[in-house]
C-alpha cells in the first residue's frame, strides 16, 4: 500500500507538536555532566528537532527550533541566563542538525552502526568547534558584561575550554546522536506518512 505524503496541514501540525514537545523537554531538569560546571547541562530538547528533520525536512527542523526557542523566551524566561544561553544553544543545535543531515541523509536505512561512525564523529566535532568559538567570542564576554560572571577570572579560559567546554560538547554530541538514532529507528514505521 502506498502512503501519500503528508499534507501541508499535517506538516504544520507535526511541526507545532514537535515544537511543544521540544519546549517541554527544556523544562525538565537537565543533567550536568562535567564536575564543577553545573551550568553546562545535557539538553534533550533536540530529539524532536531531529525527528522533524528526518520526517519532514531541514526547513521544518529549523522552524521547530525557532518555535521552541520562542516558547522558552515567552513562557519560561529566566532573565539574563535565557537571553545569553539560548543563542548559544540555538547555534549549536543548528550546527548539529546541519552536519547530521549532510553526512547522513538516509539515517533510518543505515542498518549497520559502522556506517554511522562518520556522521557521529562529524556532528560531534562540529558542535564542539562551534561551541568553543561561540563561547570565546560571544558567550564569555557577554556573561562577563551583563551577568557579572567572568569565567576568565574565576578559572581561566584555558581551564574552561579544555576542562569543560570541549569534553562537555564531545559527550553531548555523542549522546544526542545515539539517542536520536534509537528514537528514529523506533519510530521508523510511522515515518513514511510524513515524507515530504
Amino acid at each position: 500500500m502506498i502512503i501519500a505524503p503528508a499534507t501541508r496541514i499535517q506538516r504544520t501540525t507535526l511541526i507545532a507538536i514537535l515544537s511543544a514537545i521540544s519546549f517541554g523537554l527544556m523544562l525538565f531538569p537537565q543533567v550536568p555532566i562535567i564536575p564543577g560546571a553545573d551550568f553546562l547541562k545535557l539538553d534533550f530538547s533536540i530529539i524532536p528537532v531531529v525527528i522533524g528533520l528526518y520526517w519532514l525536512n531541514y526547513t521544518s527542523a529549523v522552524w521547530i527550533i525557532l518555535l521552541r526557542t520562542l516558547l522558552k523566551l515567552i513562557l519560561a524566561n529566566e532573565g539574563v541566563n535565557t537571553y545569553l544561553g539560548l543563542p548559544v544553544n540555538l547555534i549549536v543545535i543548528l550546527t548539529f542538525i546541519t552536519v547530521m543531515k549532510i553526512t547522513m541523509p538516509n539515517v533510518i536505512y543505515l542498518s549497520r552502526w559502522s556506517k554511522k561512525i562518520i556522521p557521529l564523529i562529524s556532528s560531534t566535532i562540529a558542535i564542539t568547534v562551534v561551541a568553543v568559538l561561540v563561547n570565546w567570542f560571544v558567550a564569555v564576554p557577554m556573561y562577563a558584561k551583563f551577568a557579572n560572571f567572568d569565567i576568565a577570572k574565576f578559572i581561566g579560559l584555558k581551564n574552561y575550554f579544555i576542562g569543560m567546554v570541549v569534553p562537555f560538547n564531545l559527550i553531548e554530541g555523542s549522546v544526542w546522536f545515539a539517542v536520536s538514532i534509537v528514537v528514529l529507528m523506533a519510530l521508523a514505521p510511522l515515518q513514511r506518512r510524513f515524507r515530504s
